[in-house]
């Protein structure tokens, strides 16, 4: 792959990389409003996530920015992976958990290939 596409690819794989934290943090909020108790400060470890995900997005975003085509592709993966893993994290927050964990190691092996490409 050439670097234009391997920045590419950080950037949208980022751009998606968020929703995780930011869906479950909202919905552990709302859950711990519900039900009137703590959540033992799971909600900001969360968000916290998400935070960092978004910053690795600010980083990827000063080697390349992004035409309205592909923002646009952003803003529609985003509308589904939302609704999509809304629901699943209501179903079965440990298989979400499981499944960030899966996400992480293929973001991993993403960026040593990118790495040892260069």
């Amino acid at each position: 792959m050439t670097e234009e596409k391997w920045i590419k690819r950080m950037i949208f794989l980022e751009t998606v990389a968020g929703v995780p934290g930011m869906v479950a943090a909202m919905v552990r909020h709302l859950n711990s409003l519900r039900k009137m108790k703590t959540d033992h400060g799971w909600i900001h470890t969360l968000l916290e996530e998400a935070e960092n995900e978004r910053m690795h997005l600010m980083v990827a975003l000063q080697l390349r920015q992004p035409g309205a085509l592909f923002r646009g592709a952003v803003l529609f993966a985003q509308g589904i992976f939302v609704n999509v893993f809304s629901i699943a994290y209501l179903i079965s927050p440990h298989f979400c958990h499981r499944f960030v964990g899966y996400l992480e190691e293929e973001a991993v092996k993403t960026y040593s290939m990118c790495l040892q490409v260069r």
